[in-house]
C-alpha cells in the first residue's frame, strides 16, 4: 500500500470514530479512519502488552484496552503535512504485510514508529533553497553510487552530512566533494580550502539542476529521502539516515515539495595534484578563510566518466 492508497481510503470514512481494515488479507489487524476528533488515525488492535510511548504535537499516542483486545492509536493532529502521516500509515502497512506470527505484531509496530518519530518533531527553521538543492544533490550520490558500490551501511557511514569533516564522502582512500548548481550557472563554489585540500586523488562531483515548476515529475527532496527510507533494510541503517538528515536541519514538511528539479548533468572531474585549487601549502598563514569559485568550463580536461 502506498500514501496515495492511504489517503483515498482515509477519506472514505466519514463519521468519527470510524475505520477501515487495511486489508482483510494483512496478517495484522491494522484499520485506517479517524478518530473522535477527526483526526486521521492508523489503529491496530490485538493481544498486547502496552509498553510506554510519547507522541508529540504532530501525532498523538493513544493506547485502549477493550474486552477483546488492545489498540494502539497514531492520530495526526496536524492539517499541514498530511504526506508525512500517509507515509508513515503505508510504511507500517508494507514492512508487516509479511508478518509471520513468529514475532509480536505490536512490538513490530512500535519499533517502526521509533524510526519515524524523529520525522515528526519538526525542525525550528526551513532550508534554503541553496541548501534544498545541496541536500538533493548528496542524495543522490548517496543512493546511485554509494549504496551500489559499498552497500548501505558503508555508504551511510562515508557520508559527513552535518559532521565536522571537510569532504562530503570518503571512503578508506578515496574521497568525494559533491556540488549542485543552477544549470545556467558556469561554476561551482568551493566555501572553504579544505573541501578540495588533500594529498590522496579525490573526486569533485557536480549535479546541474534546472528548478521546474511544482506540477512537474521531477527530483523533490522529501521524495527522495523517501525512496532512500525504502532502499534500507536494516534499522540500524534507518537510524543513522534519519538522525543526519535531522542534524542537517531536514524534517518532513509539505513546502519541500513546491522545490522541483530536472538533473540536467552529472559531471565526475579527477582532483588531481595539477588540478586548479587553492589549498593549505599555497596561502599565507596569515589568511583564515577563503572561498572561491571552480570555472566548469575551464577544468573539461579533468572530468571522468562516471
Amino acid at each position: 500500500m502506498n500514501k496515495i492508497d492511504v489517503e483515498n481510503k482515509i477519506k472514505l470514512v466519514s463519521n468519527l470514530s470510524q475505520y477501515v481494515r487495511v486489508s482483510e488479507n494483512h496478517p495484522l489487524e491494522l484499520y485506517l479512519g479517524k478518530n473522535e476528533k477527526g483526526y486521521p488515525t492508523l489503529r491496530y488492535n490485538g493481544d498486547f502488552t502496552p509498553i510506554k510511548i510519547v507522541g508529540n504535537s504532530l501525532l498523538e499516542i493513544k493506547q485502549v484496552k477493550t474486552v477483546n483486545y488492545n489498540s494502539i492509536l497514531f492520530c495526526f493532529t496536524s492539517k499541514d503535512n498530511l504526506s508525512l502521516f500517509y507515509n508513515f500509515c503505508a510504511d507500517i502497512i508494507t514492512q508487516t504485510e509479511n508478518f509471520d506470527g513468529s514475532k509480536d505484531g505490536y512490538i513490530e509496530i512500535v519499533n517502526r514508529y521509533t524510526q519515524w518519530k524523529k520525522m515528526f518533531y519538526g525542525s525550528s527553521k526551513t532550508l534554503t533553497e541553496n541548501e534544498i538543492m545541496g541536500l538533493i544533490g548528496e542524495l543522490l550520490f548517496l543512493k546511485n553510487y554509494a549504496f551500489k558500490i559499498h552497500g548501505t551501511t558503508v555508504g551511510l557511514k562515508g557520508w559527513s552530512a552535518p559532521e565536522p569533516t571537510h569532504k562530503d564522502f570518503s571512503f578508506e582512500n578515496e574521497w568525494f566533494e559533491i556540488k549542485s548548481v543552477n544549470s545556467h550557472k558556469n561554476s561551482v563554489l568551493i566555501s572553504s580550502i579544505e573541501q578540495l585540500d588533500s594529498e590522496i586523488e579525490g573526486k569533485l562531483i557536480v549535479y546541474s539542476f534546472e528548478k521546474m515548476s511544482p506540477s512537474f515529475k521531477g527530483l523533490t527532496l522529501n521524495n527522495l529521502v523517501s525512496s532512500i527510507n525504502e532502499i534500507l533494510d536494516l534499522d540500524t541503517d534507518k537510524d543513522i539516515f534519519i538522525e543526519k538528515l535531522k542534524q542537517i536541519g531536514y524534517s518532513y514538511d509539505e513546502v519541500y515539495d513546491n522545490y522541483v528539479y530536472e538533473c540536467i548533468s552529472t559531471d565526475k572531474y579527477i582532483v588531481s595534484k595539477d588540478f586548479p585549487r587553492l589549498t593549505s601549502k599555497n596561502i599565507p598563514i596569515e589568511i583564515g578563510k577563503i572561498q572561491y569559485e571552480i570555472i566548469l568550463s575551464m577544468i573539461e580536461k579533468y572530468k571522468e566518466n562516471i
